[in-house]
């Protein structure tokens, strides 16, 4: 078996399409291999807040949370993107890390791999 590699997802867009839908799955499915950490960027950290996302028919992405919390992935929202927003999340049951540009450079900075969104 392969080692398993450092791979962040990063969701810099908003979550009205199906982009956060796809990345979620995505990462979910390599987390099962792989060591994840799925940050989300700029408008991105909406995603993270408690909007319907069936009243325009996009599939909910409870389940992509749920799941990349039980397999150990490290689920972040930028802070500056979080306070200029003035946004809340909603309580997913998995801890969201709140961390700053600076941070979640060095995250970038020692992963093997980078998927954006």
């Amino acid at each position: 078996m392969a080692k398993k590699k450092n791979i962040v997802f990063i969701l810099k867009s908003n979550p009205f399409s199906w982009k956060a839908f796809e990345a979620l799955r995505q990462a979910v499915g390599a987390s099962i291999e792989h060591r994840i950490t799925f940050i989300f960027l700029k408008d991105g950290v909406y995603t993270l807040t408690d909007w319907k996302p069936q009243l325009i028919g996009i599939e909910p992405i409870d389940k992509s949370i749920e799941s990349l919390g039980m397999m150990n992935a490290e689920i972040v929202a930028e802070k500056e993107a979080v306070r200029e927003r003035g946004i809340l999340f909603k309580d997913w049951g998995v801890e969201i890390h709140i961390k700053d540009k600076d941070e979640i450079c060095d995250l970038v900075k020692d992963a093997e791999v980078v998927i954006t969104w």
